[in-house]
């Protein structure tokens, strides 16, 4: 629900045609609230629903599209089905890792996939089941992007994840310290706009 809580709300306000979902197995497929309500809005609303294969690209433009990198394997956890994609803007790129853990990530790795990015959205907020040193090695990103809440009750970023990021040089970014962070690309250049400002201490 952290993830899709509000997406039927998204769906009902912006025009849509396609929702693209993970293609999970049918015994671990969530019973929330918040997935039924997705799947009653897209049946409501008559849209199509597609699950991207692995590499498949999605152009949206001459100078920028998306690829799916993920799932490669089959889980036990559903956190690993979650979408992975990369998006490419020019000579920027974004890694979108949803709540991915370290066997996921480390799959898609093997798989040859290209991970290397300018920013990455950290996976699973920061915990320690992701973002393995492997990862890193691989996605090189210049900013991480820790999505999480102000004195959320899981300890959200875990310290140790936080210093492998400053291992690796990272501008880093947390939402509960800076509110929503807007990436701005020209296809050459990023810019960041915060929507607070944060000064460490």
């Amino acid at each position: 629900s952290d993830h899709i809580g509000g997406i039927s709300s998204v769906i009902g306000e912006i025009e849509t045609g396609t929702v693209i979902l993970p293609q999970i197995p049918e015994e671990i497929i969530p019973a929330t609230e918040s997935y039924t309500d997705l799947l009653r809005t897209i049946e409501q609303k008559s849209l199509d629903v597609r699950y991207p294969a692995q590499n498949e690209t999605l152009k949206l433009d001459d100078n920028t599209y998306i690829t799916f990198l993920a799932s490669v394997e089959n889980y036990e956890e559903l956190n690993n089905y979650s979408i992975v994609c990369k998006l490419v803007h020019g000579d920027n790129s974004f890694l979108f890792t949803g709540d991915i853990q370290s066997e996921a990530e480390e799959a898609i790795v093997r798989s040859g996939a290209d991970v290397s990015a300018d920013v990455l959205k950290v996976p699973h907020h920061g915990s320690t089941t992701s973002s393995s040193y492997y990862f890193l090695k691989n996605v090189r990103p210049e900013y991480a992007v820790f999505e999480v809440g102000a004195f959320n009750d899981y300890g959200h970023p875990h310290n140790a994840v936080l210093r492998r990021y400053e291992e690796f040089g990272c501008k880093i970014y947390r939402t509960d310290r800076y509110g929503s962070v807007v990436f701005i690309s020209n296809g050459k250049d990023i810019y960041v706009v915060t929507e607070k400002t944060y000064a460490d201490s």
